[in-house]
């Protein structure tokens, strides 16, 4: 009998251990929730591209100078890139869902503003609005994905369309700008109006608000001063290279103040009692990789984007519209391979899904390197196209499963932030190299005799083939910092 009895304490507690597990049931409304953050993104992304074949009707609309028309791009891809830290930690901080409809509220209102712009300055301002609002938005709707999905195999399916969403609102912005030029630039802004008020409706009624888990208000002001200087300078530096050159002052001035503020920022931080960036997440292999990934996959997804225009436009004769449309490929490929790439990431795992990313990128950038002075769509851009849908698939999706898989409901919003800005970056960064590349060849091209349609292709073949030292980092990145990664499985509570 005394054996019995004291075998008892042994077995109850591992019934008690067992009750918990039927603990918080999945949100009814996650997958109207995704729908609601994944169209904010889907115009977060059309807008980072739509300005791309804008330049001519702008200079005869509004009397926009060459400066003012790389401004156009360059204001937005600045204030986005340096203010996401900012913005990710007051998600984290205030709530999410606070952060995501006053980030909203400020992109669309400033999409009017641009609509209605009649100077140079009036939309340079109204593009900076625009640069903050999706520097709010853009963390606080990942993060509110992460804490809203906690069942793995649906998490991938989630970040499956927020992948997906990045590519195709890429390339449909290049496809709505081509059209719009045609008719009405101004609408390509006023679209947002009707679009962000229907997604406000939503989230107001979908999005459940929650208690801020941080500190409130927020303690760190050093660490958000420096971080955002920081980063500020440092897409300043970045952006502007094609205006000042790399070796000019006020380019190695901006770098020089960038790493002084951002090493302030560590040392601040170090001392912090509420740090605005817990240091932790930058020793964590999963936040280091994913953002690595993201990085890599946009210094070699935004030049594509940005200079095969030129090539279509300059060389071949196509018209805004017609070099819209040729990027279709990569929207059909990202809608059509991304549900099954989220159905099938949970057997491959994110590693090799990445890693055949990179090999679809090879393939393109292979392609690019031995581009013709002429030729046509479905000998040459058909395929480009085609392949580049593919490598943006496998990549995209992998990168925030990983880069999130260690989020926890505290810093949800943080991490997320490090990963759009790591994209932001890492597009604004490959642009620059590109371009620097592009126009030195041409340079020469040009004063070896070559005609202005082979400059431009020898440019363009040059600018391409430096993006193989991303692809060559893209792999090592895969293979070295996504070992051993796997869907994330964490436990969440509602979007704040």
């Amino acid at each position: 009998m005394k054996t019995e009895s004291a075998r008892e304490p042994r077995t109850a507690p591992a019934r008690t251990e067992a009750a918990p597990s039927v603990a918080v049931p999945p949100d009814p409304r996650r997958w109207w929730v995704l729908g609601v953050i994944s169209l904010a993104q889907f115009v977060i992304a059309i807008d980072s591209s739509v300005v791309n074949v804008m330049g001519p009707r702008l200079k005869e609309s509004i009397g926009l100078s060459t400066t003012g028309l790389q401004w156009v791009m360059n204001i937005y891809v600045l204030l986005f890139g340096g203010l996401l830290l900012l913005g990710g930690r007051l998600a984290d901080v205030i709530g999410r869902r606070l952060v995501f409809m006053g980030g909203l509220v400020l992109f669309t209102l400033a999409s009017l503003g641009a609509g209605f712009a009649e100077s140079e300055g009036a939309l340079l301002a109204a593009r900076a609005a625009q640069g903050i609002g999706a520097a709010a938005l853009s963390p606080a709707s990942l993060s509110i994905l992460v804490t809203v999905f906690a069942d793995r195999k649906e998490r991938a399916k989630a970040f499956g369309v927020w992948g997906a969403v990045i590519g195709i609102g890429a390339s449909v912005g290049t496809i709505l700008g081509g059209a719009i030029v045609n008719a009405d630039w101004r609408w390509a802004f006023w679209i947002n109006v009707p679009v962000g008020l229907l997604i406000g409706a939503a989230a107001v009624a979908l999005i459940k608000a929650a208690k801020p888990l941080g500190e409130r208000p927020p303690k760190d002001l050093a660490g958000a001063v420096t971080v955002t200087g920081g980063l500020l300078l440092l897409v300043y530096a970045i952006v502007t290279t094609s205006e000042h050159g790399w070796s000019d002052w006020r380019t190695l001035g901006s770098f020089g103040g960038s790493a002084v503020l951002l090493v302030l920022f560590v040392a601040v931080e170090k001392r912090s009692a509420a740090p605005l960036v817990p240091l932790r997440l930058f020793r964590s292999r999963s936040v280091v990789a994913g953002s690595l990934g993201e990085f890599l996959t946009a210094a070699m997804m935004m030049p594509i984007f940005f200079l095969l225009p030129l090539w279509m436009q300059e060389v071949l004769g196509y018209s805004p519209l017609e070099t819209g449309l040729a990027y279709l490929p990569v929207s059909i490929a990202l809608m059509t391979l991304a549900p099954v790439a989220s159905q099938v990431i949970g057997r491959t795992g994110p590693r090799n899904m990445y890693l055949a990313g990179t090999v679809a990128f090879a393939g393109v950038l292979a392609l690019l390197m031995g581009m013709p002075v002429h030729s046509g769509y479905s000998e040459f851009l058909l395929p480009v196209t085609a392949l580049f849908g593919v490598g943006l698939v496998l990549c995209l999706i992998p990168t925030p499963i990983v880069g999130t898989s260690e989020a926890t409901d505290a810093d949800a919003g943080t991490t997320s932030a490090l990963l759009n800005a790591s994209t932001q970056i890492g597009a604004a960064f490959g642009i620059a190299v590109s371009v620097t590349v592009l126009n030195n060849r041409v340079a020469s091209a040009t004063v070896d005799g070559a005609a202005a349609d082979v400059a431009l292709v020898e440019g363009l073949q040059s600018g391409f083939t430096v993006l193989a030292v991303f692809l060559v980092l893209s792999v090592l990145t895969g293979l070295f910092g996504f070992r051993g990664s796997a869907a994330p499985a964490l436990p969440a509570e509602s979007g704040k």
